[in-house]
């Protein structure tokens, strides 16, 4: 006799069947190939010896007294859906076999049952039980990760509003899984951005800003992101100390300003009236001048500070009137103008592509003093980014969008913040840098209604792209008039 080969599978096996030489058969082909044998004689029997034991897979003979095989199959299922079931028949009535693909079994051995056949069907259950139990683990293990998220996540069927998982954070506010979505964390704003209706790829491509509600004695900020279609993932996070901070910032920041501005009284008045001395030699007439205009400068900074903050807010009152563009720069190339000398820079402008004489001019439609701090950060960028002997070019040029401002210089901008200029905080290479001398440019741009961009390479340089409106036609008829 040929020696069968050995396969093992760690699987747990019941067998169903009435006739006991089948059964002893069974137990025996499949003793020495899985972990565990199973057995009972009938329906009943084994209904009772799987809630017990709770096998891997069931094989069961179809017709058996007291509760035959496929009405122990469907208690089964009940149980557990996902069980693997092996009915054993004759294949003679094709009735029997019917309810047998009805009941969805996973597979036929048909009797005199051979080891080949059997083994063959106990390798395709084993495949599927190791694919559950693989998703099983995957499923444990991300049940644990959002079980330990210290904030509410919420899985939500979008089209009937029914919560399909909720992690612990969430269930301590009230949100129960397999429920319909209530309660003060699915006010109709959110009911609403859960339910839109907009396509799933425009879902993905929203990123609105995300809704604030009032729940459980906090603030929340709720997010809402698709994960496949009619699912989405709700997250809600706890905002309140950060709403709170952010306040106490803004009250330190005001009562900062309000100290700071109170002795620049004193900086900007007391050298007009020392001015006003006769006798005074020119060395101290210059000094006393250059005090006045760094406190009003700094006077200025306070209070664009102010304004850059309400900004951020979206709270700032623009109040756009011509500005003349340069005569700012005549204001402004001076606050470089030791930098300039010590790199031995050359500073050129140009209008419309041609150099600018000193009597031109060039209007853009914003407020002066947004401008001219907007100017002064990019031209001290661009003068530290600046090599030794280098070139600042300043165009001006009138576009078809408006008009266009190009501060150009043969620095390259760090590779490592290339992509992130403009946001705040961002710098490298500069000792004493905030970043925020672009970040601050990029909100003025954006307040005038303008655009700002940047371009920059080793071998191009820099330069920065600003964008501002025009002033209206009624203003430039104006300013042709007043010229007259």
């Amino acid at each position: 006799m040929t020696d069968q080969p050995s396969i093992s599978f760690d699987l747990s096996v019941l067998c169903v069947e009435d006739e006991p030489v089948t059964l002893e058969f069974l137990k025996e082909m499949l003793r020495p190939h899985v972990r565990q044998v199973l057995c009972a004689k009938d329906g009943h029997e084994g209904f009772f010896e799987f809630a017990r034991s709770r096998p891997d897979i069931v094989l069961t003979d179809m017709e058996m007294p007291r509760m035959d095989g496929l009405e122990m199959s469907q208690a089964i299922r009940s149980l557990s859906p996902i069980t693997q079931i092996v009915l054993i028949t004759g294949l003679e009535d094709p009735r029997i076999l019917k309810r047998g693909i009805q009941l969805k079994a996973d597979g036929f051995l048909s009797k005199p049952i051979s080891i080949q056949d059997l083994l063959g069907t106990l390798e395709r259950c084993n495949e599927t039980i190791r694919f559950q139990r693989e998703a099983m683990t995957q499923r444990k293990l991300r049940e644990l990760i959002l079980n330990c998220l210290p904030y509410p996540l919420v899985l939500l069927n979008t089209a009937t509003y029914q919560v399909l998982f909720a992690n612990s954070e969430a269930q301590l506010m009230d949100i129960t899984p397999n429920e319909p979505v209530s309660g003060p964390f699915f006010p109709e704003p959110v009911r609403r951005e859960i339910h839109e209706s907009m396509s799933f790829a425009q879902k993905l491509e929203n990123t609105g800003t995300p809704l604030q509600i009032e729940a459980a004695g906090k603030t929340w900020e709720i997010s809402i992101s698709p994960v496949a279609a009619d699912t989405s993932l709700y997250v809600a996070v706890d905002i309140t100390a950060r709403q709170h901070l952010e306040s106490l910032k803004a009250d330190v920041e005001r009562i900062i300003r309000h100290d700071l501005k109170s002795p620049l009284g004193a900086i900007i008045g007391l050298p007009d009236m020392l001015l006003y001395q006769s006798g005074l030699s020119e060395t101290m007439i210059e000094s006393l001048t250059l005090i006045r205009d760094a406190g009003h400068n700094m006077l200025n900074q306070i209070n664009l500070s102010l304004d850059l903050f309400k900004m951020e807010q979206d709270s700032y009152k623009l109040n756009p009137e011509p500005v003349e563009i340069m005569a700012l720069m005549r204001e402004a190339l001076p606050q470089i103008g030791q930098f300039v000398r010590m790199m031995q820079l050359r500073v050129e402008i140009k209008i419309n592509g041609c150099k600018a004489t000193s009597d031109e001019q060039f209007f853009v439609f914003g407020e002066k003093l947004l401008c001219l701090s907007m100017l002064s950060n990019l031209l001290k960028n661009a003068a530290e980014a600046s090599p030794k002997g280098g070139t600042i070019t300043i165009g001006l040029k009138t576009a078809q969008n408006g008009a266009k401002i190009t501060i150009h210089n043969q620095g390259a901008i760090p590779a490592v913040i290339r992509n992130r200029l403009f946001e705040k905080y961002v710098t490298a290479g500069k000792r004493h840098g905030t970043g925020l001398g672009a970040y601050s440019a990029a909100l003025i741009a954006k307040t005038l209604g303008g655009e700002i961009s940047a371009t920059s390479s080793e071998d191009a340089g820099t330069t920065i792209s600003i964008v501002l409106p025009s002033p209206p036609a009624t203003a430039r008829e104006e300013l042709d008039r007043s010229v007259f």
